[in-house]
This record gives C-alpha cells, sequence and structure tokens, in this order.
C-alpha cells in the first residue's frame, strides 16, 4: 500500500474475525517496522509483549481480558501487544553512550560542534552547548527521573503509533487500547513477567477486520486552519484546495462517517457476536 492510502485508511477496528489467526510474519512485520523509528539518543525507551489470545491458557486469558473490561474488541483479537515504556533507558550515562555513537555514525555532525566531550560536558557537567548543537546541557543536565520518565512514555507513545500504521501496511485490522483499568495494571505487569519499572502505555490489537476496513468513514476532525497555523499563532495556515484533491485521489483524505449502510453492518455485526442491538443505530 502507498504511503498516503495507509495513513488515510487507519480506523480504530473494533470488530474482528475471532476465529482467523493473525500470520506470525505479519506480527514481525509490524514490529520491524515499530524498531526503526527514530528516537532521542537512539535510546527506544519501550519493550512490547507480544501475545497470542489463543495460545494463553484459560486462567491467564480470563484475567488480561477482565483487567480491560472484556471490551469487545480485546476479545476477539487474536494477537495482543503489549506496549510498555522503559524509564532506565533514558538515563544520563544511556542518553550519552547514545549520543556518541551517532557521532561515531555520522548522523551528528561534528561540523555542527558534536563531539563526545561536548556531550559529556553538557550532560554531566551543564557546559554550555555551541551554536550548532542542540542545549543539551539545559535538556540533559543530570536528567532528573520525571524527565526520563516523560520522554520514555513520550517515544513509547510514537511507537505505537508507527506500529499501528505497519498493521495497516499488513492489511490487519488495529486498535490501541489502554493496557488494563488502572486497579488492574499491577496485576497485568505481573501476569506478563514484566519489570516493575515499566510504565503501561498502549495494547494494541491486531486481526483480521469483521467489519469493512472504511469502519464508518473516517471521524471528525477539527478543520485544517483551527489545527495549523503559518508563522504565528491564530495565523491560519490556508488549505489548498488543489492539494487537497490530489491526496484525495492517493486515498489519504476519505470519506467521512457515518458511510451508508454503516448502520446496518452494525447490526449484522452485534447479532453475529451475540451481542443486544442498539435501537438507536
Amino acid at each position: 500500500m502507498e504511503f498516503n492510502e495507509v495513513v488515510g485508511t487507519r480506523r480504530t477496528i473494533r470488530w474482528f474475525k475471532s476465529w482467523e489467526p493473525v500470520e506470525k510474519e505479519k506480527v514481525q512485520a509490524v514490529l520491524e517496522a515499530a524498531r526503526l523509528i527514530s528516537s532521542p539518543g537512539n535510546l527506544q525507551p519501550w519493550h512490547a509483549v507480544v501475545v497470542y489470545r489463543d495460545e494463553l491458557d484459560d486462567k491467564t486469558r480470563e484475567e488480561l481480558l477482565a483487567a480491560d473490561n472484556w471490551q469487545g474488541g480485546h476479545t476477539q483479537a487474536p494477537v495482543w501487544v503489549y506496549f510498555f515504556a522503559d524509564p532506565d533507558k533514558a538515563s544520563v550515562d544511556k542518553f550519552a553512550a547514545g549520543t556518541i555513537e551517532l557521532c561515531t555514525w555520522g548522523a551528528l555532525p561534528l561540523a555542527y560542534g558534536w563531539s563526545k566531550e561536548r556531550i559529556i560536558g553538557g550532560m554531566e557537567r551543564a557546559e554550555k552547548s555551541p551554536a550548532g548543537m542542540a542545549s543539551i546541557d539545559e535538556f540533559l543536565y543530570d536528567l532528573p527521573a520525571e524527565r526520563g520518565l516523560m520522554m520514555s512514555f513520550g517515544e513509547t507513545i510514537a511507537v505505537t503509533n508507527v506500529a499501528t500504521l505497519a498493521a495497516v501496511n499488513q492489511g490487519l485490522g488495529a486498535a490501541l487500547n489502554l493496557i488494563a483499568k488502572p486497579s488492574k495494571v499491577e496485576r497485568v505487569k505481573e501476569l506478563l513477567g514484566v519489570p516493575e519499572r515499566f510504565v503501561p502505555t498502549w495494547l494494541l490489537l491486531l486481526g483480521k477486520p469483521a467489519e469493512g476496513k472504511e469502519a464508518g468513514g473516517v471521524r471528525r476532525k477539527d478543520p485544517f486552519e483551527e489545527l495549523f497555523s503559518e508563522g504565528t499563532y491564530g495565523t491560519p495556515f490556508e488549505r489548498d484546495e488543489n492539494v487537497v484533491q490530489e491526496l484525495t485521489e492517493e486515498k489519504l483524505i476519505q470519506p467521512e462517517a457515518p458511510l451508508p449502510q454503516r448502520s446496518n453492518e452494525l447490526r449484522f455485526l452485534a447479532r453475529m457476536y451475540g451481542y443486544p442491538e442498539d435501537p438507536g443505530m
């Protein structure tokens, strides 16, 4: 699939073919794409645990589902990918080592002032960065634990979004759920055997969609000019309708919800899975 079509086709799929497994190669392809995203200092401060629903023992499967309040998509999806942030990977030492390595690879230009000495000086002694470098003396000096936690959490959110797009590219349905209701988070970590320090971010559900890949159409988005300014805040970025037309042809921009027959589709899915039909649909 072309990139624009992948982005335009992404929906939160909430109805999966519970009986149809996902090929392990496709799961790997999703994770391969996620692995390659950019992260500051090349820290990669995340970890994911892939769980195959039908390979779990009954007790563990029931506990994991109960922790997410038995959400319908969770019960149906054959693959559950639990993403956690790892704050330990966002320490000063690891940041320094990763950044120095980027210098040796030529990823950080020495011409801009980057060097091992300046990296160590900025991070450990708050020595001012020269013009051309990032101000690591202010961002990373002594790296407070809360900033490392915030960084690892934010980077893990980013990797889950890339994984979601990669899933669409593999022809899969995908949905991001919270890992568990707050009262059950620690139990889920225990069941998955992850370190106590791990911070839960998203649960990525993967499966073959039982609903149409359009899932009723694109959800309402705020107007383009309200979201993006040009030059200064409050000066709307003027939307070029020629660009809109081009992106529509490339399937980045797709029809908005609700699509015709969506109500009938939802009624059918509810009957198929034994859920009560919503009379308001």
